[in-house]
């Protein structure tokens, strides 16, 4: 019950929790995965080594230590750390790290310019007059609703008769008709694509432009997947920008818990050693008063019949 020992179960767990999540959020985990799993396994080493201290500790000192607490709330925080870690990694970081690996290609013509001739393209902006084709718009369905449809050159088809550009989206299309609504389709002057880099999905939009192929007689060997976006050079930035937001919030609320759980241990240690009061209630239901008094008063005549007995 000092500050010493307060201080570190505040700082020690929290700074695993930061260490962890930073690790597994950022570029470290995009870059250098070997290194930042050996970090945190580091961690995990460092928390293995604290449970064995505690273990020690309660078999050979009879006093009440910290010990168990530090192990217990540096595992917890570790873990925790990792697990929002690898989801921001996996919702942000990732998609963004990857979009800046790739091209940013501008001045794409959907008639012209064939998907083959732009496969590193990440970020990508058409001319004036390309656009969404609604008409030639399909889905596919499991679970998640698919929608996809075709960028075309004023409505034309293009010159190769391959349709390389689509624009994809999850639930923002209808089941029965051709109908696309998805990212900024109804905005003025969009024209411009992040490309799907990888993912879960990627196979089910291959599963719904080959529907459209079959649909209206389409031909898409090499099909690019894109979110159709008024800006989608500001679009990734947010990314990164939203990855930082997340990780700062959770580290705040990470010190606040840190802060809760030892005062909550605080409090329970403040009890250690305290026997129950002179007045709580005795298995017969006298309390304890009066159950001394009683005793007081058996001794007593006892004592006196003693005394009254004795020569």
């Amino acid at each position: 019950m000092n500050v010493v020992p307060i201080f570190l179960n505040v700082f020690l767990p929290w700074g695993a929790f930061v260490l962890t999540c930073g690790t597994s959020s950022f570029y470290t985990m995009y870059a250098h995965p070997r290194l930042a799993w050996t970090m945190i396994t580091a961690v995990f080493l460092f928390s293995g080594f604290s449970m064995l201290n505690a273990i020690y500790m309660r078999k050979y000192d009879p006093d009440p230590t910290w010990y168990s607490y530090t192990a217990v709330a540096i595992l917890v925080m570790a873990v925790w750390g990792t697990a929002v870690g690898q989801n921001n990694y996996s919702q942000w970081s990732l998609p963004y790290y990857q979009i800046q690996d790739l091209k940013t290609v501008h001045n794409i013509d959907a008639s012209f310019t064939p998907g083959k001739n732009v496969m590193d393209g990440g970020l990508f902006f058409f001319n004036p007059g390309n656009h969404l084709d609604n008409t030639r718009s399909w889905h596919f369905k499991f679970k998640t609703n698919y929608c996809v449809a075709p960028i075309v050159t004023n409505s034309s088809a293009p010159l190769s008769q391959e349709y390389s550009y689509w624009a994809v989206g999850k639930d923002c299309c209808s089941m029965s008709s051709s109908d696309f609504r998805c990212g900024s389709w109804g905005a003025l002057g969009a024209a411009g694509g992040i490309r799907i880099t990888g993912g879960s999905d990627l196979p089910y939009y291959r599963l719904a432009v080959q529907q459209a192929e079959s649909l209206y007689g389409l031909t898409a060997p090499q099909p690019i997947f894109i979110t159709w976006s008024s800006s989608p050079a500001f679009e990734v930035a947010g990314w990164n920008q939203q990855v930082f937001k997340s990780y700062l919030i959770m580290v705040a609320f990470a010190l606040v818990a840190s802060v809760f759980a030892v005062t909550a241990m605080l409090c329970s240690y403040a009890w250690i050693g305290r026997g129950a009061s002179a007045y709580a209630m005795d298995d017969g239901g006298r309390t304890g008063q009066s159950a001394l008094v009683g005793g007081i008063v058996d001794y007593g005549t006892k004592l006196g019949t003693k005394l009254m007995m004795s020569p």
